[in-house]
């Protein structure tokens, strides 16, 4: 079963970045599915832990490439992904106090994370990436 598929238009253009979305994207729909089947409780654990160690990953593969070509934008970028660390700080503190009311935080954050982040913050990163080269869409970066 599967209740978020991968939208074309969420696309940056970079194949890594893309990759990294779409792989939290999939953690978000089984947490979804989970709940869907009453079973949020049993994936929520690890779709935590996965968030702790995916945002330090991702958001440093994002603000290398902006500190690389002097991205204007860099440093409302990175207090973004700074807020959204500390974000998932809290999450990972709450889930262990009170599991029951941690999926809906989960999700709200995770809705926020796909639909506003990608869509406006990365794709603005993707487009100055792609015009000074460090953004090739079809190279393994």
């Amino acid at each position: 079963m599967t209740l978020v598929t991968w939208n074309p238009a969420w696309e940056t253009g970079i194949q890594l970045i893309d990759a990294q979305h779409r792989q939290l994207m999939m953690q978000f729909d089984a947490l979804l599915v989970a709940v869907h089947e009453n079973r949020a409780n049993e994936r929520l654990p690890g779709l935590v832990a996965f968030l702790s160690d995916y945002v330090e990953t991702h958001f440093s593969t994002e603000e290398e490439r902006m500190q690389a070509t002097q991205y204007p934008g860099f440093a409302e970028h990175k207090a973004i992904h700074d807020d959204m660390r500390a974000q998932v700080l809290n999450l990972a503190g709450d889930s262990q106090i009170d599991p029951s009311i941690m999926t809906e935080k989960v999700i709200n954050y995770l809705t926020d994370w796909l639909i506003d982040h990608i869509n406006e913050q990365d794709r603005r990163l993707a487009r100055h990436l792609v015009r000074f080269g460090a953004g090739e869409s079809r190279k393994s970066l």
